[in-house]
């Protein structure tokens, strides 16, 4: 009936402030929405955007809890849909961001408590009094109870209905009491009574609302009198919580009066000795568990969720467990009587460990030692394999102790259905592979894993690691045969926009198996990279793969809205430019044409860099050359995919370097004055390169300001250039 720890925040400048003063450093919450993965395997620095289906140290706590539930039975995952491929939108279903895995999550056993009839959920992050949320399920179970008393007349019932239905709670605005007339029935004023004091209660008004539901909890009618009851604790809970707040309604556990948590627990224990197997049994008990956190009863608190996870039969079992990691991370890990000789089982001990083992700069963080995981031995007799995989983890990362590590790991194959703690040995196993270049083994090791891969992310997860191995090993080709392992368009996209070379392209335009989405990309990342790596003859020779409707590939200028997502092939068909009576640029393909043959003339030149200036052409560099991570060896599994390769050996064309050397060796005024004028405007107006190439100095830059101004002092460059940057 009752969802807990909801939001009634009203949430203000001051608000979020405290609540980001009280984010650890090292922990998972974000308030960002936008999240752009990171294509690797890495094990160890935290990113919430870039979460693996393995126990890592690297995913958000409430990743690795729910692989944790999923492993005990207690979670179901959904298997992920592949999102749309295009241009635009390369995202695959591994890494995912933490909040996209949690909307997969549902419970392998229904919990017990009355859910809200709106099917909203509860946002467990920001706790407040959690009378606001409930009204449409309350309403709902009233007019269900009025419906079937036969005891109540047509008109009686109508009359309660309308009077219920009325009533709109708001957390910021009173209800008003219902006025009970004396001509109604006994039953009707009963629940007449029993609506005002859900007003009361809405109204935050607990001293009136306690009162009424005190005197209806001794009637004769049974729903009534033991819905009462149980909104007795609902409003000795919320009545406690409120004692907490601050003017900005931010709860500060210490300020809670003690008094009335005892009192909460006392109407518990009442509502439990009167109804041991009552309707409510499971949202009462739900309520006791927010009373640990609010009295700051950590053990307590974490034996119930011990104890929920151990009785999914029950009547009083109440997760719902898309909800559960996100409450245990904020009620107990970021809690501030948080104390980790509370931990003495697996569940919460493996969570704990896996967050200490991060890499992280914070001046408070402390990674788990060995010595403190060694302790723990005990504590995970029933999950030996968890306890082993973690110290696997804790050689592997911490002490880099790969080859020991593998003492700790499965031998032999996979089994043919794999657990995702089966998975995270695995994949760790492969990790330490990779890493002391046995790269023939792990890819031995990637490829039967596949075989094993049935659950929900488990493919996704292993082909990306392949992946990562195809390309530590520089075999591109592999991704693309018919016969090839990679089924991700995702993964094959990255590879096609980042590492293909100009041949493997070609291949990809041409071959029967690739889709028509990875032939549209082949063909602009060839026809791109050969133009910005100044491959002036393949170029010309890729021009052939641009489409006979190429103009209307104008990217998200497209009109035809099915290319909005498609790369803009129209920038090829640029037009030229007329710089001034005396210079004049040809069309994009004729300056290609003339460097084909003419790679060092530097009117073709000068245009190129036109072309270049005057067009989006260079923006699609974010997309099409990769990064160049730091060049250690041991590290390249850690790469992200496509990272670090030269797909296209040539230098990448320099508007800025153009420039200068036209300063230093043309002989043509027109075009050294303008090119002077271009150079000095390739750091304006910050001082900022925007030219590439390599900087100059500021006293360079005066130097071309001033012979621009002594050589050419009746040019138009000259009079339109006042300062230099």
């Amino acid at each position: 009936m009752t969802r807990f720890f909801t939001a009634c925040l009203r949430f203000s400048h001051a608000v979020l402030l405290s609540i980001f003063i009280l984010l650890p450093i090292y922990s998972h919450a974000s308030f960002d929405t936008y999240c752009t993965p990171t294509w690797s395997v890495e094990l160890q620095s935290y990113n919430r955007c870039s979460n693996l289906p393995i126990l890592s140290p690297a995913n958000d706590n409430q990743t690795n809890m729910r692989l944790l539930l999923a492993d005990r039975h207690l979670v179901k995952i959904t298997s992920p849909k592949q999102p749309a491929v295009n241009w635009a939108d390369n995202y695959g279903a591994v890494p995912f961001a933490a909040e996209d895995f949690k909307e997969t999550i549902s419970n392998a056993t229904p919990s017990k408590r009355k859910l809200l009839s709106s099917g909203q959920t509860i946002n467990v992050t920001y706790s407040a009094e959690e009378r606001c949320q409930s009204n449409s399920s309350g309403m709902q179970a009233f007019i269900q109870q009025v419906s079937a008393d036969h005891r109540l007349k047509p008109a009686e019932k109508q009359l309660l209905i309308q009077q219920r239905q009325s009533i709109s709670p708001s957390c910021d605005k009173a209800l008003e009491y219902i006025k009970v007339r004396p001509e109604w029935s006994s039953l009707v004023r009963q629940h007449i009574s029993y609506i005002n004091g859900s007003i009361a209660f809405y109204n935050g008004d607990y001293p009136i609302a306690q009162k009424i539901y005190t005197a209806l909890s001794t009637i004769s009618s049974p729903w009534l009198s033991e819905t009462a009851s149980y909104m007795l604790v609902r409003t000795a809970v919320n009545q406690a919580y409120r004692s907490g707040l601050d003017e900005y309604s931010v709860l500060s556990i210490n300020k809670i009066d003690q008094q009335l948590i005892a009192t909460a627990f006392t109407t518990i224990g009442q509502y439990f000795k009167t109804y041991p197997a009552g309707q409510y049994a499971a949202s009462a008990r739900g309520l006791l568990r927010r009373l640990y956190w609010m009295s700051g009863q950590q053990a307590k608190l974490i034996d119930e969720f011990n104890w929920q996870f151990s009785h999914l039969d029950s009547l009083q079992f109440n997760l719902e467990m898309q909800q559960v990691p996100e409450e245990i991370d904020n009620k107990i890990f970021k809690s501030n009587e948080f104390n980790p000789a509370n931990l003495k089982d697996p569940f919460f001990l493996a969570t704990y460990d896996l967050m200490h083992m991060r890499a992280s700069s914070a001046q408070k963080y402390t990674p788990l030692s060995w010595s403190t995981l060694q302790a723990q031995q005990d504590y995970f007799k029933t999950t030996p394999a968890l306890y082993q995989y973690l110290q696997a983890v804790h050689l592997f990362l911490l002490q880099k102790k790969p080859q020991q590590a593998l003492d700790y790991l499965p031998k032999g194959n996979p089994p043919a259905h794999l657990s995702y703690l089966q998975l995270s040995q695995f994949v760790l196993k492969g990790q330490i592979l990779e890493q002391t270049h046995k790269l023939d083994d792990a890819n031995t090791l990637w490829t039967v894993l596949l075989d094993s891969t049935k659950a929900p992310y488990q493919r996704q997860m292993v082909e990306l690691a392949l992946a990562l191995n195809l390309q530590n090993r520089k075999d591109f080709v592999a991704f693309f045969k018919t016969d090839g392992l990679i089924k991700s368009p995702a993964i094959r996209a990255v590879i096609i926009k980042q590492a293909a070379n100009a041949e493997l392209l070609d291949s990809i335009i041409n071959a029967p198996a690739t889709s028509a989405q990875e032939k549209l990309n082949a063909r602009f990342t060839l026809l791109h990279k050969s133009l910005n790596h100044q491959q002036y003859t393949l170029f010309i020779d890729a021009l052939k793969y641009l489409p006979k409707d190429a103009n209307s590939y104008q990217g998200y200028e497209s009109s035809n809205k099915t290319l909005t997502d498609q790369p803009a092939f129209n920038v090829f068909l640029w037009k030229g430019h007329k710089i001034n009576d005396a210079l004049s640029c040809p069309s994009l393909i004729d300056i290609g044409k003339t460097l084909a043959t003419q790679p060092q003339d530097e009117m073709a030149l000068l245009c190129f860099g036109e072309f270049i200036r005057l067009s989006n052409f260079k923006h699609h560099e974010y997309t099409l050359e990769p990064e160049m991570p730091a060049q250690n060896r041991s590290s390249r599994f850690n790469w992200s995919l496509g990272n670090g390769q030269i797909p296209f050996t040539t230098a990448t064309f320099s508007r800025g370097e153009v420039y200068k050397n036209i300063i230093q060796t043309s002989s043509n005024d027109e075009l050294k004055a303008y090119a002077l004028y271009r150079a000095i405007n390739c750091y304006a107006p910050g001082g900022l390169n925007d030219c590439q190439g390599k900087n100059v100095e500021k006293s360079v830059r005066k130097s071309w300001f001033d012979q621009l101004k002594q050589n050419y002092p009746d040019s138009q460059w000259t009079k339109a250039l006042t300062y230099y940057w």
